[in-house]
């Protein structure tokens, strides 16, 4: 079964069913450490001593600790992405065939994450997110050229300007008009979840 979040696989169903085999006592500490090692973007998630260690206490294999953790990884990165109510969520993973203390425990763990996230993104106001950022702009005409006799081409400068950075863009008629087409259908995206 295929969710719009996720694609069911073989190695997902297998990573799984190493899952539901954990010892639910260590397995939301286990996931609470993933999660945190994925928000700070470390690679290494476990040192070698500490997956020694963990293959004792799962009573599992190298390598299908390895594979619990890249199915962890997985399900947190496409679960972040998205949206969800906390009931629905648990239903998906439970058809995903997580068993039910585990999706509870994945649920759990999710909530207080995005919750985090969300209380972040509201203590943000606009202006410090924005660096004051301006747009200047301003239009030019190439006349003619070596190559070109008697040949006007428009070009736009627009300036993107921070207190920090400024970058500058030289564009032609074409490419000012695609770029004002895809800030149109942003628009148009935005509009619609309004």
């Amino acid at each position: 079964m295929n969710y719009y979040w996720i694609k069911n696989s073989q190695s997902l169903t297998k990573g799984i069913l190493v899952i539901n085999q954990l010892e639910e006592a260590k397995f939301e500490q286990f996931l609470c450490r993933i999660v945190t090692k994925l928000k700070i973007q470390d690679t290494e998630f476990f040192t070698e001593e500490e997956r020694r260690k963990l293959e004792k206490i799962f009573k599992i294999n190298d390598e299908n600790l390895l594979l619990a953790i890249k199915t962890i990884l997985y399900l947190f990165k496409k679960m972040l992405k998205f949206i969800f109510m906390p009931a629905n969520l648990k239903l998906d993973l439970k058809d995903l065939g997580l068993h039910s203390e585990k999706a509870e425990i994945f649920v759990k763990v999710w909530s207080s994450e995005t919750r985090t996230v969300l209380n972040e993104l509201g203590t943000t106001t606009i202006n410090d997110s924005m660096d004051s950022l301006s747009f200047p702009w301003k239009l030019n005409a190439e006349l003619s050229s070596e190559y070109h006799k008697k040949c006007k081409v428009p070009k736009t400068y627009i300036t993107f300007a921070s207190e920090k950075e400024e970058l500058e863009l030289e564009l032609n008629h074409p490419e000012i008009y695609s770029v004002f087409l895809q800030f149109e259908a942003i628009q148009n995206e935005l509009d619609n979840l309004m």
